[in-house]
């Protein structure tokens, strides 16, 4: 009689599930485990939920207890790796693959979870033979190829990667649909044919930068255009390219409505960088900071002429993605031997809350000097000033580092381990990102991130 009320309420918890009703589910599934605490199914269930919620750590607790009672549920084993990836267990996130793999060696979402588990491991090449494998089974499988769009990338494979990238708006982390137009989207066929290209942004602040950069080549070439923008950028833009059309996004409409071809400018890089000798053509500088503004933080900043570095050590991340906060995030407590170098001012360029992280450091007899009354989310013009009047840039990866990179100051951007959270961040043989001739990408065998400022101490010293 017992097994029959379990497996009516373990048949309930499956169809709130089903219906999205997660708490449901989980109120079901936990008082099955009062009368049976082995119950698999109710256990497999909850570890389920707690991914789907965010919570990790309870889905690798749960998961455990009922690998305990069934050990070969490939699923189960699954569900773990996954939760033991984003809590940054990559290693034990493989073995957990592995095992399942071993038991259902044609599931394609397992093969995908592996490759983006051996890239975190900075594995680019078993990552591609991973997804191979899954587009193999499933030819269909967007987020796949986008895993591998970004793999390709890292490893310099340009061509085949930009293809693969083109299926970000199904396989990409935020899926979404790219925006309709009335006119085709411009390709290879329409250069020099006379069009207006409206050209679009898709994705954040940073990526707006980075793609932008080849604008300037589509320039070059002597295509029209209309460069859609954040709002925030519009001023930069028209010092550094008083010829262009820019608009806001929030204005882009009507001025597109001039445009006979369209294009997302995360295309462009199919278009204009198929190869590393590409990027040789990548611009010293995109922007232009204000000159008076710049003047006026320099002469607060340094009035004896001291040296002055910008540092940003965070990147807020939603929960999803709090892996890459994880992995781009420094404490700024690592920054204190910096601050005590002789003659050397620390200029805070770090947007978000961060007052209790720079309370502690202020304790702790560290200086850091704030512009007064500058918006450090909102304002960029400002902040482009405030990077303008810096001898340089220290930074991780996030959206100081290529505000820094496009005005072509001297950055100099810190991330851990091996391998960087991002193919723009790859090195070039100079050791600088190939997007921003100016950033230089100080990594190695560091394990810690007080080891990479020590690092970045030293070239600064060298080249003061």
């Amino acid at each position: 009689m017992a097994d029959t009320l379990a497996e009516a309420a373990m048949s309930r918890a499956a169809r709130l599930y089903g219906a999205g009703d997660l708490a449901g589910a989980k109120g079901e599934c936990e008082e099955i485990l009062r009368a049976d605490p082995v119950h698999f199914y109710a256990l497999h269930l909850l570890a389920t939920i707690a991914a789907r919620e965010d919570r990790p750590e309870d889905c690798v607790r749960i998961a455990t207890r009922a690998l305990r009672v069934n050990p070969s549920h490939a699923e189960a084993l699954s569900n773990r790796g996954a939760a033991l990836r984003a809590m940054c267990h990559y290693e034990e996130a493989l073995a957990d693959y592995d095992r399942a793999l071993a038991l259902a060696p044609r599931s394609a979402t397992t093969l995908n979870n592996r490759g983006v588990t051996l890239a975190a491991l900075g594995r680019h090449r078993e990552a591609v033979e991973c997804y191979d494998a899954a587009l193999g089974l499933d030819a269909s499988y967007a987020r796949a190829r986008f895993n591998r769009a970004l793999s390709r990338l890292m490893l310099g494979d340009y061509r085949n990667g930009w293809e693969d990238y083109e299926s970000r708006w199904a396989g990409g982390e935020t899926p979404t649909a790219p925006r309709p137009f009335a006119v085709p989207s411009f390709g290879e066929g329409d250069w020099g044919a006379g069009h207006r290209v409206a050209l679009w942004t898709e994705q954040g602040l940073g990526d707006e930068l980075l793609f932008s950069t080849l604008v300037v080549e589509l320039a070059a070439r002597g295509e029209a255009f209309v460069l859609e923008a954040d709002r925030r950028m519009l001023a930069p833009f028209a010092r550094a390219h008083p010829g262009w059309e820019v608009v806001a996004k929030e204005d882009s409409d009507r001025a597109f409505a001039r445009c006979d071809r369209h294009l997302p400018l995360g295309s462009l890089g199919r278009l204009l960088r198929d190869s590393r000798e590409s990027f040789a053509r990548q611009p010293r500088a995109l922007l232009a900071a204000d000159a008076q503004r710049t003047a006026r933080y320099r002469a607060r900043l340094a009035p004896a002429g001291e040296r002055v570095i910008g540092i940003s050590w965070r990147s807020f991340q939603p929960k999803a993605r709090r892996y890459y906060e994880i992995t781009k995030s420094a404490p700024l407590a690592a920054f204190a031997a910096l601050a005590a170098a002789p003659d050397t001012r620390l200029l805070d360029l770090q947007y978000g809350d961060t007052a209790a992280e720079r309370e502690t450091f202020a304790r702790e007899g560290n200086r850091l000097e704030r512009i007064e009354g500058l918006d450090l989310r909102d304002d960029i013009d400002g902040v482009l000033a405030a990077i303008e009047a810096c001898d340089a840039v220290v930074t991780t990866s996030n959206v100081t580092a290529h505000l820094a990179g496009s005005v072509g100051k001297r950055t100099l951007l810190i991330h851990l381990g091996g391998g960087p959270p991002f193919h723009y961040w790859v090195p070039d043989r100079e050791g600088r990102s190939r997007w921003y001739p100016t950033v230089e990408i100080v990594a190695g065998a560091f394990d810690t991130w007080s080891g990479a400022l020590c690092r970045v101490q030293d070239l600064l010293e060298r080249d003061a």
